[in-house]
């Protein structure tokens, strides 16, 4: 018995830093495939990275220097709506993540990392923020902080 609960607890010892690399894993395809599903305009894709709850946030600087702050999903999807129902063509857009740094603490993960997007705007590069929740087994974002066209505005700030 005794070499048994030994024999186990190696086991799953050898287990527990790949099931930590998993999260990783599946954190950063949600990443990407939220972010290609937007740009897709594939709606189910995109809205299936996002936790449904009226705790979510949105917050970027988008193209042109506005900036956004979304809260909660029925705001969200609201907010959204037209960009899937557009006539236009999806983009072609080409998604580069990199420089991932993931906190995680149990079901929830803090992420960082730079983002280069390529598409009918031209290149476009960003630093990333995302709140990550596993919910009911799957990660999903709650909270995004996007950071685009940094040169333009640390330029606008030192040139008042």
């Amino acid at each position: 018995m005794k070499k048994l609960l030994i024999f186990s607890v190696v086991l799953v010892g050898l287990h527990l830093p790949a099931w930590g690399q998993d999260d990783q894993v599946a954190i950063k395809n949600l990443l990407y495939n939220e972010t290609v599903g937007f740009f897709k305009r594939d709606k189910a894709k995109w809205a299936d990275c996002w936790a449904h709850t009226p705790y979510i946030s949105f917050a970027a600087n988008l193209y042109g220097g506005d900036f956004t702050l979304i809260k909660g999903w029925d705001n969200m999807e609201k907010q959204f709506r037209n960009q899937f129902k557009t006539g236009r063509p999806a983009d072609q857009v080409t998604v580069k993540n990199a420089n991932y740094t993931i906190h995680q603490n149990g079901n929830m993960a803090f992420v960082w990392y730079d983002q280069t997007l390529l598409d009918s705007h031209g290149k476009t590069d960003s630093k990333e923020s995302r709140v990550v929740e596993k919910i009911g087994g799957k990660w999903k974002i709650i909270h995004v902080t996007a950071l685009t066209n940094l040169s333009q505005l640390t330029q606008s700030a030192n040139n008042p």
